[in-house]
């Protein structure tokens, strides 16, 4: 890997990969061996069939079907290390969901979906049996990845703002880089919100939140790794750091997201919080957003020799 990166002609995306990979200190050795032996034997020939490869792995370890006995390896107990068990209960947590595969999967315009949130936010209790039947049948076509999300402190100014630009906004914010959409074809999404006690009280009580590291989902180079703060400058943080899309010129007007993972939850029509449209796609260079990302981490760390010491 570290010879690829010497690779002038190396890609953005892949770059982003490879240095995830190698700067991702979190996944303990059980993990890590877990991947090796998913990878399977023989040399990795190409981007490609790595690529490939880590789908193999998160198909049998992350994505797991809904009828799976076993937990994602997320929530195992070898990945203890990296479960957040001193988080507030209290705290609302905030998820981006797409609007336009609920839709489809369901039989439902975005339109009548919107309307009925909001009916159901006014008290209407036909809109409170319309969206029990939605989340009936959301329910039953979800596996077990785990999910990402933010808190709904870490949003409530734009939230609140409400610009008419908002969603494109919170993309930007929580470096979700697949919601790019192309000219014309603008993205539905549906914030989902519920509390970390309700995460908590999965998997017989023990969903505790996690940090995300390089295997617990698919490979995005969107994803930044978060170090082992150095203990005697930094606390070891309930959060990830997500890389902030929002288009800047300079490192000082740059600032980094949050972000955790938690057990899949059987969404209510009460979690239904917000609808939006992502309009404009992604802008700030992936290169850029990530040169800026990696001090601010090391700063907040308290790890200059995080990332190479770059």
């Amino acid at each position: 890997m570290n010879s690829r990166l010497a690779d002038a002609s190396v890609d953005a995306e892949e770059r982003s990969h490879i240095e995830n990979f190698i700067w991702d200190e979190r996944p303990p050795q059980s993990g890590l061996d877990l991947y090796a032996q998913r990878l399977g034997n023989g040399p990795v020939t190409d981007f490609d069939d790595w690529q490939n490869r880590h789908r193999n792995f998160t198909a049998e370890e992350i994505n797991l079907d809904a009828e799976e006995t076993k937990q994602p390896w997320t929530f195992r107990a070898d990945n203890a290390i990296n479960r957040l068990r001193q988080i507030d209960p209290r705290i609302n947590l905030v998820r981006v969901e797409d609007a336009d595969w609920l839709c489809e999967s369901t039989g439902i315009a975005p339109e009548t979906l919107r309307e009925q949130i909001a009916k159901f936010q006014q008290g209407d209790a036909n809109a409170n049996t319309f969206l029990t039947g939605i989340v009936k049948s959301w329910n039953a076509e979800r596996d077990q990845r785990p999910l990402f999300a933010t808190t709904e402190l870490e949003i409530t100014d734009l939230i609140n703002d409400n610009p008419s630009d908002w969603a494109d906004r919170l993309r930007d914010q929580l470096g979700l880089g697949h919601y790019s959409p192309s000219p014309g074809r603008p993205i539905e999404i549906i914030l989902m919100r519920y509390t970390v006690q309700e995460v908590l009280d999965s998997l017989d009580g023990d969903g505790y939140p996690a940090m995300p590291t390089v295997l617990d989902s698919g490979m995005s180079p969107y994803f930044f790794p978060c170090p082992i703060p150095d203990p005697q400058q930094a606390a070891n943080p309930y959060y990830g750091h997500t890389v902030n899309l929002a288009l800047v010129e300079k490192q000082d007007d740059y600032t980094m997201g949050v972000e955790l993972l938690h057990p899949r939850i059987a969404y209510k029509p009460e979690h239904f919080f917000k609808m939006g449209v992502i309009a404009r796609p992604v802008e700030m260079p992936l290169a850029r957003a990530r040169t800026f990302h990696l001090p601010w981490l090391q700063l907040d760390s308290g790890r200059d020799d995080f990332g190479g010491g770059r």
